[in-house]
């Protein structure tokens, strides 16, 4: 991750080289510890874009910033209710878009100057998170129902807006809320949900 920090060209010119090798370090199943410990480790955002269930209004600042003038064609986006293994990790979870697009490029070529990691934001039932002094989230549990549904529909539409030929990525959330999701926006926008069409698909 120094590397990834310091020089992204040859970060993604070594993994590619060596997708076998690097795969358990970047992704599964290392990436699992670092989640557990991204707020105790965390360094630099990484490029990623942190979205707030108690402050709506900031999305798309928050995404224009992000982006910082970049051509942006692929998000991944969680909310970290759901990721595979470990469950409801909250902000940490940004961890996994992150490494999620590592893969992106390493393994399939995409531009790294035109993707974005987001996480959403809406809390966590996480007890251990909530009472670290270090956790880097929102502190209350997790927001569900109609004010959850706005959030994400805000993020969806703001983010469709500022950014043409999106393809949007909805990783590790829970199983209903992902559920819904694809079958709200399949329709409408150019999706994938790795917890359906991705992961879950291949149980």
């Amino acid at each position: 991750m120094t590397i990834f920090n310091e020089n992204r060209v040859l970060f993604y010119k070594l993994f590619s080289q060596h997708v076998t090798e690097f795969m358990p370090i970047v992704y599964d199943p290392v990436i699992a510890d670092s989640i557990e410990h991204y707020s105790s480790l965390f360094v630099d955002p990484q490029g990623a874009a942190f979205l707030s269930i108690d402050d709506p209004e900031a999305i798309k600042a928050s995404l224009t910033n992000a982006a910082a003038g970049r051509d942006i064609r692929l998000i991944v986006v969680t909310d970290a209710e759901g990721i595979l293994g470990i469950g409801d990790w909250g902000t940490n979870g940004v961890d996994i878009a992150v490494g999620k697009l590592m893969v992106y490029t390493a393994a399939a070529g995409i531009d790294p100057s035109q993707v974005l990691p987001v996480v959403l934001d809406a809390g966590t039932n996480n007890q251990t998170l909530l009472n670290s002094p270090r956790y880097l989230g929102n502190r209350h549990e997790r927001v569900t129902g109609k004010r959850y549904d706005a959030f994400v529909d805000q993020f969806v539409t703001t983010a469709e807006s500022l950014f043409d030929n999106l393809y949007l990525h909805f990783e590790d959330f829970g199983r209903d809320h992902a559920a819904n999701l694809l079958a709200k926006y399949r329709d409408r926008y150019t999706i994938f949900n790795d917890d359906i069409q991705g992961t879950g698909s291949l149980r």
